[in-house]
């Protein structure tokens, strides 16, 4: 009897393979040898599953979105009654703030520098840039609602701050180790960065820091 072959699993684990090698060595490292060689494969089965080095970075990228879309959902439902303590969960949830974040925050930078000369890529990008954007803005809807976000700003205005603000210091952490450094030594980062947005105190009633 034949083997049966999950082909969307073996896609994932391709996939997986050259999001490693992102991390660890960044595009130049993403090579067809070394992608299969990393996943347990032939470059024959890479081949047959994508066409091109580029269609496999794009399925890469796909995959990247899809761990970090995970990561959102179980931060958001960990605290589902507190609206601010959900943004800070989700806010640090895309900060390089232990190994994993780090390489996800990686593989990012590298697609977002793609985009200028990948149409493809530029869309998959907007898209998850788009489905977070939305995801906060629904929750600081909530949060204007039940009165914990004693502001009448515009949602999605806030929204659109809010993800540019986290995304850019993830970004700018990667970059430069101090960034990193200071990230890393505040006990709750997610928390000063969501009340600079909203224009709230810290939890204690203390003012927002910012030196």
């Amino acid at each position: 009897m034949p083997k049966v072959v999950d082909h969307e699993r073996r896609r994932e684990e391709l996939a997986d393979a050259a999001l490693t090698i992102i991390a660890r060595h960044g595009m130049r490292g993403v090579t067809t040898r070394a992608v299969a060689l990393e996943a347990g494969w032939s470059t024959g089965v890479l081949s047959h599953y994508f066409g091109n080095l580029n269609d496999l970075l794009l399925a890469a990228l796909r995959r990247a979105a899809e761990v970090q879309g995970r990561v959102f959902r179980e931060r958001r439902g960990q605290s589902p009654d507190d609206v601010v303590e959900r943004l800070r969960l989700l806010v640090e949830s895309t900060l390089p703030l232990d190994e994993r974040r780090i390489a996800l925050t990686r593989i990012f930078a590298v697609y977002y520098a793609e985009v200028s000369v990948n149409p493809q890529a530029r869309e998959d990008v907007a898209d998850y840039q788009d489905n977070f954007r939305r995801m906060v803005e629904r929750i600081m809807a909530a949060g204007q609602s039940d009165g914990s976000i004693p502001t009448g700003r515009d949602p999605s205005i806030m929204a659109m701050d809010l993800v540019a603000l986290a995304d850019g210091l993830a970004i700018h952490a990667v970059i430069d180790p101090r960034i990193a450094e200071r990230l890393r030594d505040e006990e709750r980062p997610g928390e000063r960065i969501v009340s600079e947005v909203l224009g709230l105190g810290t939890r204690d009633g203390s003012p927002v820091a910012t030196s």
